[in-house]
């Protein structure tokens, strides 16, 4: 990664660390936490000032951290997110937007921004942050780093601000492969066993909009796990499950869910949020007033998309997706551009996050355009574990893929 000499401006207010309580197999591990996490007498700041005015410190701490700390792991500090996490830009927090240390002049991409930003300027091993419709897959791609948005529910969200429960997950965030399976192995719960046996590419997805580094990446990595699985790669027709009408219908449902955990505090603040989000903060208002046969109709289609798409990609196949359609966007970039960017971004992320299933970011380095992009590796629900074999089998322990 290029080196920079500014600083990251990685961590909220006020930050602190916390010492491991125990040694364990996370011992000298450090950990940049995402401030949403429940920590016993600090007020999470939910990515802006006014939250934490208007909040009363955590009684207790999150179970997920309280055993990464009973592991060994100790917290760097505590980083910066996207106002209420409801971004995929890494522009909405608080101060200065986190440095992206893999392109200084492009955005960290979000809403874990902080975790992200302090793991690849070398200030914490791992970040922990959560991911709800790409928070941690889209700032992994960005800036180079390994990212795993786990299978909904298997690491519990107790003590985590919630955003979206029906998509709400817990994720990790490393530089080095190596840190993912004992973090994950300290945090889940008992993951479900899975045989992946079959390589699965969206060939037409390649051809929609995505940029050359981007689709050359997808497809060696794509190879690359047909080679170690001894399989063909099974090349179909699967970008109906990526289009904008599907991203669509995924931020109609979290937007309705979003006003039903946070309404009545939205209504009273709406004024403190940045204006795209205070404009999706508005449109979840207005979407959770339809009527009940509309949001029923839309229920309906979340049910049938997973249904549609296990059918398509089975419990045996991986499924190898961009993450994002090329680079993170410029710092400078325009409301117009960024928009822009979330829609096209939001179009891979989705599919995990309605179907609940696990994706891992692969960093690459794609050797002729030095361009480092994130490949994303979509696994059936409960397959963390196997996803992260199979990265083992082609990554370098320590940094990303050269392709």
């Amino acid at each position: 990664m290029e080196g920079e000499s500014r600083p990251p401006d990685c961590w909220v207010p006020r930050s602190f660390g916390i010492p491991a309580v125990s040694s364990g197999p996370l011992t000298g591990v450090t950990v940049a936490v995402k401030d949403m996490f429940a920590i016993e007498g600090h007020v999470s700041s939910f990515g802006l000032a006014r939250w934490r005015e208007t909040h009363s410190p955590s009684k207790y701490t999150s179970p997920v951290l309280a055993r990464l700390l009973a592991a060994g792991a100790s917290v760097a500090g505590l980083a910066k997110l996207d106002q209420l996490a409801w971004s995929i830009i890494g522009n909405v927090g608080e101060g200065t937007a986190p440095l992206n240390s893999a392109y200084p002049d492009r955005f960290t991409c979000g809403s874990s921004s902080g975790p992200a930003s302090a793991v690849a300027a070398g200030l914490a091993d791992v970040g922990l942050g959560t991911d709800t419709g790409g928070s941690v897959r889209a700032p992994a791609a960005a800036c180079g780093l390994y990212g795993l948005r786990s299978t909904h529910r298997l690491i519990s969200t107790e003590g985590v601000l919630p955003l979206a429960p029906s998509f709400d997950t817990v994720g990790v965030i490393a530089r080095d492969l190596v840190f993912l399976r004992p973090v994950l192995d300290v945090i889940a719960d008992e993951p479900v066993a899975a045989r992946l046996a079959r390589v699965a590419l969206a060939v037409d997805l390649l051809l929609a909009g995505v940029g050359t580094a981007t689709s050359e990446s997808v497809r060696a990595v794509a190879m690359a796990l047909a080679r170690t699985l001894g399989c063909e790669l099974a090349e179909g027709e699967l970008a109906e499950f990526f289009l904008g009408e599907v991203g669509d219908l995924f931020s109609r449902i979290q937007a309705r869910q979003v006003w039903t955990m946070h309404g009545p505090w939205l209504a009273a603040h709406i004024d403190s949020l940045a204006p795209d989000v205070a404009g999706r903060v508005r449109r979840g208002q207005q979407l959770s007033a339809d009527p009940k046969h509309e949001q029923d109709a839309d229920e309906r289609a979340w049910r049938a998309y997973t249904a549609a798409l296990n059918d398509a990609v089975p419990a045996d196949t991986v499924l190898v997706v961009p993450v994002m359609p090329d680079l993170p966007p410029l710092r400078s970039a325009s409301a117009d551009e960024l928009a822009e960017f979330r829609a096209g971004a939001l179009r891979f992320t989705t599919p995990a996050s309605l179907s609940g299933r696990p994706e891992l970011v692969i960093p690459v380095r794609h050797r002729a355009s030095g361009k480092l992009v994130g490949v994303g590796i979509l696994g059936p629900a409960g397959a963390d574990v196997e996803l992260l074999g199979l990265a083992r089998a082609i990554c370098p322990p320590d940094g990303a893929l050269v392709v």
